[in-house]
């Protein structure tokens, strides 16, 4: 499956730009001029030609910005064909996430370096210095670990939204303003036609994504505590039921607990079964004692399914499948596919008391001679290393792995250094808010 990986998504960002950016200044013949400006940090500009590098700089840093954002909402909204993508829903919001972080440091480095016109004054001159002032409020609080501890989820689910407004004051800003860029017609192009498609998105994710992506209704079966404050739900549907495939994830809404929130939970029961089930482990405010917050015959709200993390991608190679914790819940569903090569799963755990599913899938692993099922308690065994994998020819197998991000950064290095290819290399990313 070829995805577009960040390592891959940040440098196509940046070489479209200067691409774009070298072509129009090549053969531009304008006489775009700073009469009288000043920069922030560089002192004054009187009668500059457009060649001077705080103009070009400046606006460089305004176009990535514009763009990293539009794409940003367009993250945001969802689209499967987006996430088809990203190779995920969850690999594509990391990028979000990180592209936002980066945005705010172009924002700075924008406004430091560019020149502000002292000849004339218009409407978008302090609209610009508002949005930077938001914007950046409302990175540091959405990204800050610290904030998103601290914040309730729906008031940092609306601080989010609002920054589609804050993204509109700045290309506002962009529009009302003398730049370099309204003079070159490729970046012109681009730069404002990247920002409507921004905008577009913004206002579908915040007006209309809920009219064009109805949640099905489901109502609890059974809530079943194992232990470790860790619950298993099992719902039926009301009416239609969520069409999906083993190993993706869904959003959940309780209304008992919680009218607004909504929260993605891996699906831990396969596409035939009856039920839909989850397994959820207390990591937060709101999941922990989920047990005792819901009842049998509330009703539940489901949106999705999404994420690409799938054994079908590889099933003509024997499979290598690594869990940590509460990372089994996709694998509870995937051991259901039908495979023609061995599977081994590995379940680290940190003793067995946290491994409720011990049975299920022992039973599986004696019914299925191709699927082997290895419980790894780190508290006698230590943590898991490739070594312990005992693997022959490990660039001949392909490895699904879901855990905690030390798990799984320690187990990817250690089997690069064994020549598996990245490409052999499935994950899920144990959260993405």
């Amino acid at each position: 499956m070829r995805i577009l990986k960040q390592e891959i998504y940040f440098p196509i960002i940046i070489g479209i730009h200067f691409i774009f950016w070298a072509i129009d200044l090549y053969f531009y013949n304008g006489n775009f001029t700073e009469v009288s400006s000043d920069t922030l940090l560089f002192g004054e500009l009187t009668n500059e030609s457009w060649q001077n590098i705080h103009r070009i700089l400046g606006e460089v840093f305004s176009s990535w910005v514009v763009t990293v954002f539009a794409f940003n909402f367009l993250m945001a909204t969802r689209a499967h064909w987006v996430e088809h993508i990203f190779g995920g829903l969850d690999k594509m919001y990391l990028i979000h996430r990180r592209s936002g972080v980066i945005a705010v440091f172009l924002l700075l480095a924008h406004f430091i370096v560019v020149p502000r016109d002292l000849v004339e004054f218009n409407a978008g001159k302090p609209l610009g210095f508002y949005a930077f002032i938001l914007i950046i409020i409302g990175v540091v609080l959405s990204a800050a670990p610290i904030f998103k501890k601290k914040i309730t989820y729906h008031k940092w689910i609306n601080i989010h939204k609002l920054m589609g407004v804050f993204y509109v004051m700045g290309v506002a800003h962009g529009i009302l303003v003398d730049s370099l860029i309204k003079e070159l017609p490729i970046t012109r192009i681009y730069v404002f036609g990247m920002s409507f498609i921004g905008i577009a998105a913004w206002f579908y994710k915040a007006f209309l994504f809920n009219i064009f992506n109805k949640q099905l209704e489901y109502t609890i079966q059974s809530i079943k505590e194992l232990g470790n404050d860790t619950v298993e739900l099992t719902m039926h549907a009301q009416s239609n039921p969520l069409l999906y495939k083993a190993g993706q994830f869904a959003f959940f809404k309780f209304p008992s607990i919680s009218k607004r929130e909504q929260h993605p939970f891996t699906l831990s029961s396969h596409p035939h079964d009856e039920n839909l089930r989850i397994t959820i482990k207390g990591l937060g405010d709101y999941t922990s004692g989920l047990s005792s917050k819901l009842s049998i015959g509330d009703i539940v709200k489901v949106e999705g399914p999404y994420g690409k993390f799938s054994s079908s991608y590889s099933k003509e190679k024997e499979q290598i499948w690594i869990a940590g914790g509460i990372g089994i819940t996709p694998f509870l569903s995937l051991i259901k596919d039908y495979y023609t090569n061995k599977v081994t799963l590995y379940w680290c755990v940190n003793d067995e008391s946290e491994a409720p599913y011990k049975n299920e899938l022992e039973k599986l692993s004696n019914d299925n001679p191709l699927f082997e099922f290895i419980l790894w308690d780190s508290a006698s065994k230590g943590h898991i290393t490739v070594d312990h994998l005992s693997l022959r020819d490990p660039e001949k197998k392909s490895y699904l792995i879901c855990g905690p991000d030390t798990l799984k950064g320690s187990i990817v290095k250690q089997l690069k250094e064994e020549r598996v290819k990245q490409k052999n290399i499935y994950d899920e990313e144990f959260a993405f808010r």
